[in-house]
């Protein structure tokens, strides 16, 4: 049975919000309704990637559920249950009645269908039923077919009245008849509690397990009959028991495994291929000789004695998937064949003292061949990956080339080969509450802003997988200077003049870094649709009036429109900055340019400590100075969304029968439209005073030419 205790209850407040950032970034920035955008960060938390994801069917007939996935004699099927979680009236501690499970019936019904041509009318469960007909047909007849109805909700579990409810339903259903063949249908509910604990896994970087307690050893049992193991002063292998290795993992997360490989987590065939081995007791008899065992290296560990091995901060640089994949199937499996696991389930075991190896991350290689690697951690070895480390630590931000580089090098500064002269506080600085705020930055979330910086904003929002993936977008972010904004060359990507006037030479560190922190700038100043609700309603004292009557009044008030599209549109002021930043300097941005504007502007204190409440001051209604910049730049990006935008009535009216409002404001008639507005205002302000309280300092100057005055300064 699954342990009540799934994470330290402390933790919860922070993993809940960040569940809720999460799903207003993928509503408000996508333009996702708050269903899909559920959908998409609840198959996210649980460990599907994109190359892996279930493929989505929800639509028109789509004969109650939304989604599918099937690996040979595994069928997962998927249906959400959101809630609109950016409404006041929602709460994640209710529980679902049973409404929720409405749909069961009809899903079984639809599976157990004599004729599936008269069932299936929606083009994408056509192709699913195509795809169950080859899975039935490929399994033999005596291997287990298993079909999960995965019921995923943004509810606090369900009420006593729909658990029951349940119960029935898999009483009634536990094996049923598909094309005339038995199958085995499971129904499981992933609840609010179960999405925290996964992503509690996923991020526990300390030695405390899923009740809160600080534990740093660990005991295995092994098999200790005959020749039990083989040991000597640096090696020890041996068969241990299955099971601590799932309860390891249960109560530690992913803090069991070594940074290095913590990249492959995801489904995928080795993990259902895993699953469907321990189903019977002939495949637990021989899991030993069939599985490749793991690896592990440790601090330190106690001579095993007695059927027992106590070890210290165990950590598998290979076998993630094997435990990962045992902790799901154990769960599946009956009282009866969870006792028969726990006595004779066993994994082959090589645990390395840790002093003894030499090159971590060689061993990390050497061992793990079985799932493929994401791009981007294929290539963080790269020479400019490492070089981009270095260049980012002497601006003491930590540069992470692959996932979960900052939780390795923190543990073990001193075996990270290529910052050998770094320590983790060299990358801390005093935060709020006592707690040290970390600089550290995501090559991936680089790449996806220098993007958006050099002005391909919808390359940026779309396309981010393609920074590792695609070698022309990864030689134009990491291995290119441009001269110019994408805005002069109509926004193309392969425009031949771009390629011409671009150099090859890798960017400097402060150009990337400038470019990320305008975007972290604007996420920290925009509110998310329901918050710009919420404020305009309070500002108008709309309260009182019709839900009717408040959408008519908002749907025409251009500072909701200007908080709807600056939530919609954050990258857009990343383009802003970087089309000026690039008018301004050219080529010159990537030396002293970009090290300027860090270190003498009102970003300092961002660079410097992720301190954002002295800038939203200024941005407030402070007096600004002339070292201001980033303060009057974003008054000038509102500005120009406001009056180019959201006072445009035919803009306007386009923005509201607009599906996704990212896409209208990443659409190239809307970025022209500002772009070209900032042209023509900068072009103003060089003759004649603008007169707006941001403009101050640049007018009769011009908005260019004040950017240039500020750096030449220094």
């Amino acid at each position: 049975m699954r342990d009540k205790v799934l994470y330290p209850t402390r933790q919860k407040e922070n993993l809940l919000r960040g569940l809720l950032d999460d799903l207003n970034e993928a509503k408000d920035q996508k333009g996702l309704t708050y269903y899909a955008a559920f959908r998409e960060v609840a198959l996210s938390w649980l460990g599907y990637s994109e190359d892996q994801a279930p493929i989505i069917i929800d639509g028109a007939n789509d004969r109650g559920f939304d989604a599918y996935r099937i690996s040979r004699s595994e069928i997962d099927l998927f249906q959400f249950k959101s809630q609109d979680f950016q409404k006041k009236s929602s709460s994640m501690s209710l529980g679902a009645d049973g409404q929720l499970l409405a749909d069961i019936p009809r899903i079984v019904s639809f599976l157990q269908s004599a004729d599936f041509s008269k069932e299936a009318k929606n083009r994408k469960l056509k192709a699913f039923v195509g795809q169950l007909q080859t899975a039935l047909r490929s399994v033999p007849d005596e291997e287990v077919v298993l079909v999960r109805l995965n019921l995923i909700i943004l509810f606090d579990g369900l009420t006593t009245a729909a658990r029951n409810e349940l119960e029935l339903h898999r009483k009634q259903n536990g094996i049923i008849k598909i094309l005339g063949r038995d199958v085995v249908l499971e129904i499981d509910v992933y609840d609010v509690d179960r999405l925290l604990a996964s992503k509690w896994r996923e991020t526990n970087s300390q030695w405390v397990d899923a009740t809160g307690q600080h534990s740093e050893w660990l005991t295995f049992h092994y098999q200790s009959r005959g020749s039990a193991y083989i040991n000597d002063k640096t090696t020890l292998i041996l068969y241990v028991r299955a099971r601590d290795l799932i309860d390891a993992y249960r109560r530690f997360g992913y803090q069991i495994f070594e940074a290095n490989v913590r990249c492959e987590i995801t489904k995928s065939q080795v993990n259902d291929a895993i699953r469907q081995q321990v189903a019977t007791e002939k495949g637990i008899d021989e899991f030993k000789l069939l599985n490749n065992g793991i690896t592990i290296i440790c601090v330190n560990r106690k001579q095993p004695n007695g059927g027992r091995l106590d070890v210290m901060q165990p950590q598998i640089v290979n076998g993630l998937q094997t435990v990962t994949s045992l902790f799901e199937a154990y769960d599946a499996l009956s009282a009866e064949m969870q006792e028969y696991f726990d006595d004779k389930c066993f994994v082959l075991v090589r645990i390395y003292d840790q002093q003894s190896i030499p090159d971590v991350p060689k061993l990390v290689r050497a061992t793990n061949n079985q799932n493929k690697m994401e791009q981007r951690n294929l290539r963080s070895n790269d020479p400019d990956q490492i070089s981009f480390e270095r260049e980012f630590a002497k601006l003491t931000w930590f540069y992470e080339r692959k996932d979960f580089a900052w939780t390795a090098f923190e543990r073990s500064p001193n075996q990270w080969t290529t910052l050998k002269k770094y320590k983790d506080r060299d990358f801390k600085v005093a935060g709020r509450q006592g707690r040290p705020t970390i600089r550290r930055v995501d090559n991936q979330d680089i790449g996806q802003h220098w993007l958006a910086f050099i002005g391909h904003v919808d390359d940026a929002a779309q396309r981010r997988r393609l920074i590792f993936d695609n070698d022309k977008y990864y030689a134009r972010i990491f291995q290119s200077r441009v001269s110019k904004p994408a805005f002069d060359y109509q926004f193309q990507f392969n425009d031949p003049r771009a390629e011409e006037e671009t150099v090859p030479s890798a960017p400097s560190a402060e150009a990337l870094l400038l470019a990320h922190l305008t975007y972290r700038l604007a996420k920290e100043n925009v509110l998310t649709s329901a918050k710009v609700r919420e404020k305009i309603i309070a500002d108008r004292r709309f309260g009182n009036l019709s839900d009717d009557e408040i959408d008519q009044r908002l749907t025409k008030d251009p500072d909701y429109i200007k908080g709807l599209a600056l939530s919609a549109g954050t990258f857009l002021f990343t383009e802003l900055c970087g089309f000026l930043f690039l008018r301004a300097f050219g080529l010159d941005l990537y030396s002293k340019a970009a090290l300027v504007l860090l270190n003498h502007t009102d970003m300092e204190p961002i660079y410097r400590s992720l301190n954002f409440e002295t800038i939203k001051q200024k941005i407030s209604g402070e007096e600004l100075k002339p070292n201001d910049l980033f303060a009057m730049l974003w008054l000038l990006f509102e500005n120009i969304v406001l009056s180019e935008l959201a006072e445009s009535d035919q803009w306007r009216n386009a923005f509201f029968t607009e599906s996704s409002k990212p896409r209208i404001m990443y659409r190239e008639s809307t970025r022209r439209r500002l772009l070209d507005r900032v042209v023509t205002l900068d072009e103003i302000s060089s003759k004649r005073p603008l007169n707006y309280p941001f403009s101050v300092h640049f007018d009769k100057l011009g908005i260019v030419n004040h950017i240039k005055r500020i750096v030449k300064s220094y």
